[in-house]
């Protein structure tokens, strides 16, 4: 009993801002200032409309398509491919690339972004949507690496041993059983990514100036004025960026929870 007040009470926590920001999306300016945390009067629906208009929300959402989908698919086949290698291969320095690899988990984003912000302006790549999904791969494939490496190690040997004896070669050891056995996992690493790439701020406040390169997140702040802010369509527009990214995670969080359970805390 005590343990399901305390998760509905984490739950509460956890809840409670959505639903903050979706009822204050549609709420004009007179109610949110006279009740900012109840329901609101008379429901705004023409905020949403107001926000992807004014606030250019189409192309920005379309960007973030373009950042996100290209991002997830290069984590996954990249860090597949590595684990696949850590797994499966005995390689001198093995060990040392592993830890090295593991050691990109331990470095905060705000420290690489300076050197980041170099690296793309001598590949003259600012202001392009390959500024953000070049370094956010690479960001991406340490705990990818370290999920799927643990996950494959964890696969039944007598499968492979008979895919061995079947003829198969590495290649097809991984195409043909490896990958359909790790389908949890990758789907695990293809979510983690696109909810974090999809939510990503600082990189395209930091590379991307242009606004027809915008991104949904640093969208949001063409409603924040300079002596104050039109929460009302900020809301909105908040929503509007996190409804895509809940939806992805209902419908695919049996294969997600399943495969962080299974590969995160073996193998290392």
């Amino acid at each position: 009993m005590a343990y399901t007040a305390i998760a509905g009470f984490l739950s509460l926590i956890v809840v409670f801002p959505l639903v903050w920001v979706i009822a204050t999306s549609l709420k004009d300016r007179r109610q949110i200032i006279q009740n900012p945390l109840g329901l609101p009067e008379v429901y705004q629906w023409a905020n949403y409309a107001d926000a992807w208009q004014e606030g250019n929300f189409g192309a920005y959402f379309i960007n973030s398509i373009l950042v996100v989908i290209p991002t997830a698919l290069g984590v996954v086949v990249l860090s597949l491919l590595a684990a696949y290698a850590f797994a499966m291969y005995r390689f001198r320095g093995k060990n040392a690339l592993f830890t090295f690899f593991l050691i990109g988990l331990t470095v905060p984003l705000g420290i690489l972004i300076i050197p980041i912000f170099y690296q793309m302006v001598s590949l003259k790549l600012v202001n392009n949507l390959w500024a953000l999904i070049l370094p956010q791969t690479a960001i991406g494939l340490p705990f990818a690496i370290l999920l799927l490496r643990g996950f494959i190690q964890e696969l039944p040997k007598e499968v492979l041993d008979a895919g061995r004896i079947d003829g198969c070669s590495n290649w097809g050891i991984l195409r043909f059983i490896v990958m359909p056995l790790s389908r949890p996992a990758l789907l695990s690493v293809m979510i983690f990514n696109i909810v974090w790439v999809w939510n990503q701020f600082l990189l395209p406040v930091v590379l991307i100036q242009k606004a027809s390169a915008r991104t949904l997140p640093q969208g949001l702040s063409v409603f924040m004025g300079r002596y104050g802010a039109d929460f009302g369509l900020l809301m909105a527009g908040a929503t509007i960026s996190f409804i895509p990214v809940v939806i992805v995670y209902i419908i695919f969080q049996r294969q997600f929870i399943k495969g962080i359970a299974a590969g995160a805390l073996s193998g290392i």
